[in-house]
Parts: structure tokens; sequence; C-alpha cells
């Protein structure tokens, strides 16, 4: 199966309320030799403040956040989906994507209408190269040239750990840059670590990861972090009832048959030791499940010896009464979420219903007049909002000149100061603010933020006019 590395360069570090403006992807075949690449670029929305320490990074100026030569984020969107469909199946790769660029790619697509699972459906899978790159350090350390920070750790940051390992990234924080440094890294770790390599691509799937767990009564699961690896001897307890892609686990450290005589009090008292005695595995999160000839060794619990780990996990598959208790007392120690008041956050709220799915179909076809009727013909409240949001920022013309002014004060609202609590985008005063502290630094990108920030106080000051001044249409 083909192979897709991808990287986006962002506005700023929040995945839910920054927006990507520079998407590049590389096809790789099956030995990971480049078949195909593609890259592409995004205007501003309105209602998004680009963080000036991200802009920093990624060398971003003011001229192409509003470059009208480049994309809208709706058309890069539309873009970047029929490329990926069209490369698919693959394999879909970055590094640090599973908690960064595939929840930024979901809320893009999301925000456009799109399918927002293209990554792990119609025969995707994923794969995270920073996981990998963990596991290396953890298991087969040296196989790679470990970097060392200012802190005197171990840095994993692509930005070190390519230059350390022979791959020129002058242009690093460039996404196209940043994809083929990350195919570097991996096809280090296919020839030098080939255990990490065949672990991590072995249960890329859901499908793949849940059979593993339901064979082997004894496995090792690692979970990974900046800097650190925690590996455990475990076994599995069973699925989340509510969730079928999280497994819960028992650390095998924890004699099962002192825990059967445990009331569910003294039960959930238990589990909420540190460490935890049951870990929360992602089966549709690319797990590294490491033979226990390899891994078993460097996990606490190890000196109990084979015998004894294998009659603790027959204890607990024998006993599912026992699992069904500790997996309620897990369930039932967590904080319930409440929805979002923001559209952004209800991204995982439900799937649309066959009729919404219609209408969207319909809305991607049609032209703007028509797409502003087919808003009110969605049942669901969030593809109603977005497709609003969508039409105001690619054809407000098409709008009724009172709604218009309603959005844009909403949205001048929005960015002119922290007026609530609840949401994390980043304001105008926020920004102007970390504009200001990198001006008093030792920078060299100074003509840049300055740039920026001469541009944030005209915005900062459009705002507030909008807010305050006489009621009249913009655009």
């Amino acid at each position: 199966m083909p192979f897709i590395f991808y990287d986006t360069e962002t506005t700023g570090a929040d995945r839910v309320f920054d927006q990507i403006l520079q998407f590049a992807a590389v096809l790789t075949d099956d030995e990971l030799n480049v078949v195909d690449e593609f890259q592409i670029r995004s205007r501003l929305l309105p209602y998004v403040v680009p963080s000036p320490g991200a802009m920093v990074v990624t060398g971003v100026s003011v001229e192409q956040l509003f470059d009208p030569g480049t994309p809208s984020h709706y058309q890069m969107c539309r873009r970047i989906h029929a490329v990926m469909t069209a490369w698919s199946p693959a394999t879909i790769v970055g590094y640090n994507s599973l908690r960064f660029d595939e929840e930024l790619l979901r809320q893009a697509f999301y925000k456009s209408l799109l399918p927002i699972y293209l990554t792990n459906t119609n025969g995707n899978s994923r794969l995270d190269v920073l996981t990998m790159a963990l596991a290396v350090h953890a298991f087969q350390p040296e196989a790679l040239t470990w970097p060392i920070n200012e802190k005197g750790r171990v840095s994993f940051k692509l930005d070190r750990l390519v230059p350390a390992n022979g791959f020129d990234h002058r242009n690093a924080h460039d996404a196209l840059a940043d994809v083929h440094a990350t195919i570097h890294i991996a096809r280090l770790i296919r020839e030098r670590a080939p255990a990490v390599w065949s672990a991590a691509t072995a249960y890329r799937t859901k499908a793949a990861a849940a059979q593993y767990v339901e064979t082997e009564p004894v496995f090792v699961a690692t979970r990974l972090a900046f800097g650190f690896h925690s590996s455990r001897l475990v076994t599995a307890l069973g699925l989340n009832p509510g969730n079928s892609s999280e497994l819960l686990a028992l650390d095998l450290q924890h004699d099962p048959a002192e825990l059967v005589s445990m009331s569910d009090e003294q039960l959930a008292a238990h589990i909420a030791t540190v460490p935890r005695p049951i870990l929360s595995v992602k089966l549709n999160g690319c797990p590294v499940f490491m033979p226990t000839e390899i891994a078993g060794p460097l996990a606490p619990g190890h000196e109990l010896g084979t015998s004894e780990l294998a009659h603790r996990a027959q204890l607990v598959r024998n006993n599912p009464d026992l699992c069904s208790r500790l997996i309620a007392a897990v369930l039932a120690g967590r904080i319930p979420f409440e929805e979002s008041p923001h559209v952004e956050e209800r991204i995982y709220a439900g799937f649309y219903s066959q009729s919404d799915q219609a209408v969207l179909d319909d809305f991607h076809r049609s032209d703007w007049q028509r797409r502003i009727e087919l808003s009110n013909h969605f049942e669901d409240g969030r593809l109603r909002m977005l497709a609003r949001r969508i039409v105001y920022c690619e054809a407000p013309e098409v709008i009724p000149a009172e709604t218009r002014v309603s959005y844009a004060r909403a949205i001048a609202d929005r960015l002119h100061t922290r007026r609530e609590t609840t949401g994390r985008w980043t304001t105008l005063d926020d920004a102007i603010a970390e504009a200001n502290e990198l001006l008093e630094q030792d920078i060299a990108k100074r003509a840049l933020v300055r740039d920026h920030l001469d541009w944030l106080k005209s915005r900062r000051k459009e705002a507030g006019a909008l807010l305050t001044g006489p009621f009249m249409a913009i655009g």
C-alpha cells in the first residue's frame, strides 16, 4: 500500500480555532520512493487572528495572508480533499500528526462541509513518525542520533532530529520541506529499527490492533509523549461500551486475585492511584505494541516472570465480571463533557443524517446564490451555521445587507477583546501583546513582526469602529 506523507503550517497552535495556511503532501510507494507531491496555501479567514509568533516561525507576511492569487480556505480544503482522495487508499503519515495536524485537517474539512474522516476510512490508515521515533529511542536507541536540547534532554522536534541524522533542513517549517524531512526519518527507522517499523505498521488499522489484543493475553502497551515513554505489561479488559476504539487494559503489576475481593468503592479508589493501574489505549490511534521479548524487559513487572504474568492474564480473561467492574469504575470516574457553545468544538457531536448529506452534495455543486438558500435546508444546526459562514467568507454579496452587517459585527466582537472565557481563539489584543513582546526580544524577523503589529492595530481599530460606529454594511 502506498504512503501519503503530509504536513501543515498554521496560524497558531490551537487545533480547534486556528487555521491551516499551508498544506503539503507527498505520495510514495510501499518502499518510500517519491511518486508525486502536492502543496497549496490559503488566505486568512476573516474570523481568525494569526499568532505573530507562529508567523515568525513560518515566515508568513501580511501580504501573503491576503494575496488574492492564493486560494481561499474553502477552495484549499476542497483541493486537499480531492487530491488525497485520488491518492487513496493509502497509509497517511505525519510527524506529531495524530495530536496536531490531523485535528487541524479534520477541522478544516468540517468547516468546509467535507467528510472529516478521510485519513481512516475507505481503506486508509494512519501512522505517526513521532510515535515511531519515541519508540525507537525507547527500544532501539542505537538506530538514530538523538539531539540534546537546552535542558539537557533528548529533543524529538523535527527541526532538530533530522539535521542530527543527516538531512539538510534549512527550510524547516515550510510544509513541503517538513514532509521530506519526515520521509527521511521514516526511511531511517525502516532501515535501522525494523522491529519498531514492523510493530507500528502492523497495527495501523483499528481492526489489526483489536485482533492483536484479543489474541495476545500479555502484551506491551507503550504510552508515548515528548521526552519520555512508559511501557507496561498489560492484558486487555475490554472495550469502552460507548467507544469501540478505546481499549482498557490492566497493568499486570497489579494482582487481579486481590482486585476480585475489593468492593466497588475500593476498586474506584485503587484505579485512581498513580501510576494508573488501568491504561486507556486508542485502537484507532496507531498504538505501539512491541513484542514482549524486545520490550518486556524494559517494562515494570517483567521481574514477575513469564509464568506469573501469563497466570495473572488468564485470571483476568476468565473473569468477565471483574473486567466489567473495572471498566465501569474507570468510566464512572470520568467527568462528562458539556456541549460547547462554539460550533468548532462540536465537530464530534454526531454524524449527519442522510437527508443532510444529500443537501451537502447539492451545496458543493451549486452556485453561491443557491448555496445560501440550501443553508436553510439542513436539519443539523452545525451545518446551517457552517454553510452560512462559508458563504459569508466566499461570496458575501449574495447575503442580505442586514445579515452581512450582523456577521461583520459578530466577528468584530469575537476578535476585538476577550469578552468571554469559553473560547480559546487568539484575539487582536492577544496578538498585539505577543507582537510587542517579540519586539522586545532579539529576533531576526523584526520587520515581519512590525508589519504584523501594524496590521493588527489597524484591524483592531476597524473592529472597534464597527462595534461602536454607525450601522452600515461592510465589504
